[in-house]
């Protein structure tokens, strides 16, 4: 890394959005390219661009070595084509289980579901950004610890604290958010 890029980065990581930019843009065509290569369509790549730029912008504190950026954001990459991929084999496999014509679930039960869901995607906005980008490592991108501890440069016992701590404190606010709702009801 340059001393432009070093300097670059620590601007960055201060907030600067254009440092940030300046940053990134000479792995934008990387980015793109694996995008292009696993998804197969230049609409999906560069809708995967943005989203691994604006992921890096958000996340950009987290990454303890600026000489390992180009690894980072392909990483990243990585593990948004990963999600893209798992969301679309649950969706087909959701299609063929409803095409074979799989038992109906209760209204009740799938409203339920959705409440959960919901109050579950409220509880993880509300946490602080360590520990979502550490939640969505190991349960969205199904990194073990020893990787998670790789990519964010931490050791694997800083990993699994912060996962126990990200756990316990998702735990207390979906059980907040319930308790409001229940008495919002009452």
């Amino acid at each position: 890394m340059t001393p432009v890029d070093r300097e670059l980065f620590e601007q960055a990581t201060r907030g600067d959005r254009e440092a940030f930019w300046r940053l990134v843009l000479p792995y934008r065509g990387l980015i793109y390219s694996v995008a292009f290569g696993m998804l197969h369509s230049h609409e999906r790549a560069e809708d995967l661009l943005h989203d691994v730029l604006l992921t890096a912008w958000g996340a950009l504190s987290n990454l303890r070595d600026p000489a390992k950026l180009s690894s980072w954001l392909y990483a990243i990459t990585r593990n948004r084509i990963m999600d893209l991929a798992r969301r679309e084999e649950r969706l087909r496999a959701a299609l063929h289980e409803q095409a074979r014509g799989a038992a109906v679930v209760p209204v009740r039960e799938m409203l339920e579901r959705e409440a959960w869901l919901d109050r579950m995607e409220a509880s993880i906005a509300r946490l602080p950004e360590p520990f979502r980008v550490i939640l969505a490592l190991k349960y969205m991108n199904d990194y073990s610890c020893r990787e998670i501890a790789e990519i964010l440069d931490l050791s694997v016992a800083a990993v699994k604290l912060s996962l126990f701590e990200a756990r316990k404190l998702l735990r207390k606010l979906t059980e907040s958010l319930a308790a409001k709702e229940e008495r919002a009801q009452s």
